[in-house]
């Protein structure tokens, strides 16, 4: 960062967030629809890896229509925002949400505000909120098939594979193997117009591999210390590939008890963009407005075997 911090601001008439460095990242507006009304709830929205903003395409219009504006922004070094395709700082990550918050705290000083973390997004929010210097002004934390998928899941083979990938041939650009497909969701029209999106990223430089990694890793660690005050959602689809079984239920036996979980048998990882989303948003919906409220799917709590 500069010796002299900058002024972060948002933008959203030229679809941008500066951040405090100076950096300008993209931004998406989803304004609620309220009559003329003030808005009660807004959302702060932290997109996966290789996503942007667009992530959020079928739900912040769901939610305006129940007057809950969505603030989302494209993480440095993903979508319209700058350095993209190259491995941001994790601390840049976090003091970018850090000023979003801030920034749409000051819009909305009486809103109810929940962050949406999804995937690497809610790995980095759990790092950022369980570390020394959290976001001031969130209300809710809500994570979506967060990314949990860090060093201690992976068998030693493929840890030392891609380390000694990462610190030999950090530029060495990798692919997804032919004929090898991982749905992430059963929204099949979804999927298709996301992979034609040239916005989204298909390809990776292997220290950007090995940079998601370690922050699913540290997002595992963090766990412990999400922050009892902060009322928490975990969601977790049963039929999630992109984040195996095994990484969640590894943070389910070092999650704190006031953290809620919900278990969707018929969810893949987007939960968001699955053709049940309608479902999860309800629970969202339920949760923004009362942490302690059953869910209307009545969803069990993530198995912790």
């Amino acid at each position: 960062m500069p010796d002299q911090p900058v002024e972060a601001k948002l933008v959203p008439d030229e679809s941008t967030f500066v951040s405090s460095d100076g950096a300008q990242l993209g931004l998406t507006v989803w304004p609620g629809k309220t009559d003329g009304e003030d808005i009660d709830h807004v959302i702060v929205g932290v997109h996966g890896m290789n996503d942007y903003a667009e992530a959020f395409h079928m739900a912040a219009p769901w939610f305006a229509e129940r007057g809950v504006t969505t603030y989302a922004y494209d993480q440095r070094g993903f979508g319209r925002s700058l350095q993209r395709g190259i491995w941001p700082e994790p601390e840049l990550m976090r003091e970018d949400l850090r000023q979003a918050v801030r920034l749409v705290r000051e819009r909305h000083p009486d809103a109810t505000l929940t962050i949406v973390g999804v995937s690497m997004g809610g790995a980095m929010s759990m790092t950022a909120f369980a570390g020394d210097n959290p976001p001031v002004g969130a209300d809710r934390l809500i994570l979506s098939g967060p990314g949990l998928r860090g060093w201690g899941s992976m068998n030693w083979l493929y840890r030392g594979a891609l380390w000694a990938s990462a610190h030999s041939r950090p530029g060495w650009v990798v692919r997804p193997p032919r004929g090898v497909k991982i749905e992430p969701s059963d929204n099949i029209e979804m999927l298709r117009r996301m992979w034609a999106d040239p916005l989204r990223m298909t390809d990776n430089r292997i220290d950007q591999v090995y940079g998601v990694v370690a922050l699913m890793e540290e997002a595992h660690l963090a766990a412990p210390r999400l922050p009892a005050d902060l009322p928490t959602l975990l969601t977790y689809g049963a039929k999630d590939i992109v984040i195996p079984a095994a990484g969640v239920k590894r943070t389910m036996k070092v999650l704190p008890p006031h953290v809620r979980t919900a278990y969707y048998p018929n969810g893949y990882h987007m939960l968001l963009r699955d053709l049940q989303a309608e479902t999860v948003y309800a629970d969202m919906w339920a949760f923004m407005q009362d942490p302690s409220a059953q869910l209307p799917s009545g969803v069990s709590s993530i198995p912790a075997k």
